[in-house]
């Protein structure tokens, strides 16, 4: 998922938005679980409840029907929110288009995309995301169970059902609050996602200002584009199938690393086949220098927003030196009787990884909106194996599941960077004109004793795995 997606777009499929929003709860309290032996692919949301205690709302009427939500506690952390339609008489009627009005934001806090906001002085990192179900199987089959849930409470939206409910949380900012509203006058079910830089009450009001409406002017612009239900539902039986598949992580014959290159060597920012489409693939790419750091000097001070400031600040002493970075050994829960709980934690030496990289346009017409992004990939070796190193992996006897570094050290897309540009002032070059060229700077924290599997990906769909388009791309060996 490029970045840009990750932090802005609203998706296609209702899984990717999953991806968008939980990737960084995943990364901070370990929903998804991986082990030196096996990756487990886990399911996010289930559709088989096991009710131990059920609290009915109020109901709703629109239109002849009386219609309720509910919501079952499944074991101790578990919450099923589902649909209830009491009594049908005359249909309600379907409308063509629906168009979202808000109208109550928090002070501060903007729209960055059509159903997403965040406070302006934390951009994409946060605040709130909502979208919407078109339950074109009856209103009645709506069905979504959410785990690890530490509070759980029914609401009123205006004249609407809801139910509120917070999840286990993090340090950093996650999206740890969800409220479903129903609408059955226009069938839809609402799900919004709030992190944890928004408080309840605000959340609450957020919810209770948005009005659905059909849609006469015909505009693109706050249109809802709901995920249909049946096709929600289709894609969650491949997720079950996928779950049964407990794989062994694989090692690749380092075979597969043939297209990696050095600093110095200029290479292709795209594949062969994205090359052969008009200007995009007109761009190669030139790591020229790297460096390492264990202080903060290197960095431009106009390319960190505040944020970014206040979160470089925890990571360093008042000499400016780099502090260490905590490794916290996690055991999971399986979010239903029990949480992810931290059994251990070390502190590790950690170092600034400084890059400088060239974009050069090698084509004849300027290209526009260069996207860029930079990801440190860490690759074991062993023999002429490799795969993606992801940190200690537990042996057997040991009471944790995965160890997770804490603050910057966590992240593996670019940390900082000192071009920004495009709509949104964030990782584009405005424009590259023919034979000109850009330089960029990147970096990361890492621990130190990560500095011996370092390789650079280019890959704008981000990169956590051996994927063809980033092995065809090819990544930069910088190694200590």
């Amino acid at each position: 998922m490029r970045l840009e997606n990750l932090k802005q777009d609203f998706p296609e499929m209702p899984e990717e938005l999953r991806a968008m929003i939980e990737g960084e709860v995943q990364k901070q309290i370990g929903t998804v679980k991986q082990t030196g032996k096996k990756r487990i692919i886990m399911i996010k949301r289930s559709l088989v409840a096991a009710a131990a205690a059920v609290m009915l709302l109020g109901t709703t009427i629109f239109a002849g029907v009386i219609y309720q939500m509910r919501s079952e506690a499944v074991g101790k952390y578990g919450v099923n929110v589902k649909g209830l339609e009491v009594t049908s008489a005359e249909p309600v009627q379907d409308f063509a288009s629906v168009r979202m009005e808000v109208s109550y934001l928090p002070d501060g806090m903007i729209e960055t995309e059509d159903g997403k906001y965040s406070y302006q002085d934390a951009l994409y990192q946060g605040g709130v995301s909502i979208c919407f179900y078109d339950m074109d199987t009856t209103d009645a089959e709506f069905e979504m169970l959410t785990k690890n849930v530490i509070k759980s409470e029914t609401i009123q939206v205006g004249n609407y059902d809801g139910i509120y409910l917070e999840l286990q949380g993090a340090e950093e900012i996650s999206f740890n609050q969800r409220i479903y509203v129903a609408y059955p006058d226009f069938h839809y079910v609402m799900e919004l996602f709030a992190a944890s830089d928004v408080s309840k009450q605000e959340a609450l009001k957020i919810a209770e200002g948005i009005r659905l409406l059909p849609d006469t002017s015909g505009a693109e612009k706050g249109l809802v584009r709901a995920y249909s239900w049946s096709e929600y539902l289709a894609s969650q039986k491949e997720d079950l199938q996928e779950e049964q598949i407990v794989s062994d992580v694989v090692w690749q014959d380092a075979s597969v690393l043939k297209n990696t290159h050095t600093v110095g060597e200029a290479f292709w920012a795209y594949t062969k086949e994205e090359r052969e489409h008009e200007t995009l693939g007109q761009l190669k790419i030139k790591v020229t220098d790297v460096q390492i750091s264990d202080r903060a000097d290197l960095l431009n001070p106009s390319g960190l927003d505040a944020d970014l400031k206040k979160e470089l600040e925890k990571e360093l002493d008042t000499e400016g030196k780099l502090l260490p970075a905590q490794i916290n050994y996690i055991k999971y829960g399986n979010g239903i009787d029990t949480l992810n709980t931290v059994v251990d934690s070390r502190e590790v030496p950690q170092k600034l990884v400084y890059i400088t990289a060239e974009y050069t346009n090698v084509g004849e017409e300027t290209l526009p909106e260069v996207l860029f992004m930079g990801s440190l990939v860490r690759i074991q070796e062993e023999g002429n194996r490799i795969k993606m190193y992801n940190g200690e992996e537990p042996k057997a006897g040991d009471a944790w599941d995965a160890a997770q570094t804490a603050g910057a050290a966590h992240y593996w897309e670019m940390w900082y960077y000192d071009v920004h540009g495009g709509e949104r002032g964030n990782n584009y070059i405005t424009d590259l004109k023919p034979s000109e060229t850009k330089t960029v700077h990147m970096a990361w924290i890492v621990p130190e004793a990560e500095l011996e599997y370092l390789y650079l990906s280019f890959d704008t769909y981000g990169c956590y795995e051996f994927s063809e388009r980033a092995l065809e791309i090819g990544y930069v060996d910088i190694r200590k």
